[in-house]
């Protein structure tokens, strides 16, 4: 999306300033600061350990002040390499990403410090698939971390992209804004970067968790950062590295599986995203090149070879698609939840049907993300696609089995929401399946 350049920077900053003259916004204060300095001094602890004595304050006031009083002001350096700093604890949190944000604060027990989110959309989802004849209907939350935290539903949005609203954050009195940019359409990030520049304009703290603009660094050690930095933030280093431990296991698990596989032995695959949009663009399918994210992670921890060695995403015909005639078709999310059986009986699909993917029976839908939202989901996105891809490698590996256990130790929730949680990413198939 690109910048609106016709709002002026002064201008924004005369409107903003309407928005905010009530006086509740960004005059920002520190518990037991009493000259304005964001600073809680020795002086200013004596006095808050003096108002406590006589009644003015709780014990938990206090304890509080002196927390500040011992651990800030402290400067943490984001992901930009901007060194930010924090004069507080954050409590009041405006969360801008398409899910990571909102599902690692409730991984730290801080998502009801969420006033505000941009991103993804809040809304529900209808969704209806067929999988090996079966019919799988239901409505659920759209992102995961409604189910896991449905309050987040209520809090004020910004929109999705660039720009946000910068009036709604505003509103919202954040004493931090925290930004993850990874998920968005792969440009310059000039947009973005305007962007987060107006927010800093808004006074409270902007703490960025990725480099903006910037794709070739190693995929998974990217999330890993934005956890790290999510630990610092809210002082809960040991368990952003839990959650780090966690997602690394899976990885090398996976990896562990397959990677003696020789190069002359690899399968090939096909990330293939059926939208009902390709036929209007001359196309049965997009195609995803193995310059993409998707495909460099399955090529670096499946080992296995993306078929489209071209770069980007590209609607293909059908005899573009049987000129490669992959192993293996995988079917991400594409405007909807798509499966096998549209392959295989679809009317659109019919000049396919002389792959070898398609009549060897060797496609495989994907779980239900869109936006790029896997960041704590893609390994369960690397274990389907594995399976898919390996099925001998991983014959001992109940993948329906597999996904609840991952959430259950990721999230700490109990069966009803893990069970939810699987709805949601379409994976329901996958119990009666056996896969």
């Amino acid at each position: 999306m690109r910048f609106q350049s016709s709002i002026s920077k002064a201008a924004f900053l005369l409107l903003l300033s309407f928005a905010i003259c009530s006086g509740s916004a960004y005059g920002m204060e520190v518990p037991g600061d009493l000259d304005g300095d964001l600073i809680v001094s020795d002086d200013e602890l004596e006095a808050a350990e003096k108002s406590h004595e006589v009644g003015d304050i709780t014990s938990e006031d206090v304890e509080t002040i002196i927390h500040i009083h011992d651990n800030y002001p402290r400067a943490i350096v984001d992901g930009t390499g901007t060194e930010v700093t924090l004069y507080k604890p954050p409590e009041r949190v405006f969360a801008i990403s398409t899910g990571l944000i909102a599902k690692t604060m409730f991984i730290f027990g801080d998502a009801e410090k969420i006033v505000g989110k941009g991103g993804n959309s809040l809304s529900g989802s209808d969704v209806t698939y067929t999988y090996n004849g079966k019919s799988y209907s239901y409505s659920t939350l759209y992102p995961i971390e409604a189910i896991l935290y449905p309050n987040i539903r209520d809090v004020p949005y910004s929109g999705y992209g660039w720009p946000p609203s910068y009036e709604t954050i505003a509103n919202t009195d954040p004493d931090i804004i925290i930004v993850s940019t990874r998920s968005w359409s792969r440009d310059g990030g000039e947009s973005c970067k305007q962007s987060i520049d107006m927010m800093r304009e808004l006074g409270a703290p902007v703490v960025v968790l990725n480099e903006i603009g910037v794709y070739d660094q190693e995929e998974t050690k990217v999330v890993y950062k934005e956890i790290e930095i999510l630990g610092e933030v809210f002082e809960k280093r040991d368990k952003a590295q839990e959650i780090i431990d966690l997602l690394e296991e899976q990885v090398q698990f996976i990896r562990g599986r397959t990677e003696d596989i020789p190069e002359e032995e690899k399968r090939t695959f096909l990330y293939a995203g059926i939208s009902t949009n390709c036929p209007g663009q001359g196309g049965v399918s997009y195609v995803t090149g193995a310059d993409q994210l998707e495909s460099i992670l399955i090529e670096d921890i499946v080992n296995a070879k993306n078929a489209f060695r071209g770069n980007g995403r590209q609607v293909m015909s059908a005899e573009q698609i049987l000129a490669l005639d992959p192993d293996v078709i995988l079917l991400p999310t594409a405007q909807g939840v798509h499966t096998p059986d549209e392959l295989y009986s679809g009317d659109r699909f019919e000049a396919l049907q002389e792959l070898r993917a398609i009549r060897e029976r060797r496609v495989c839908g994907l779980p239900y993300i869109s936006y790029r939202t896997e960041r704590l989901s893609f390994p369960v996105t690397l274990m389907v696609e594995a399976k898919a891809i390996y099925p001998e490698r991983f014959e001992d590996i109940i993948v329906s089995e597999w996904v609840d256990e991952y959430h259950r130790n990721l999230y700490g929730v109990d069966e009803e929401t893990v069970r939810e949680i699987k709805k949601r990413l379409g994976l329901e198939w996958m119990d009666d399946a056996g896969f």
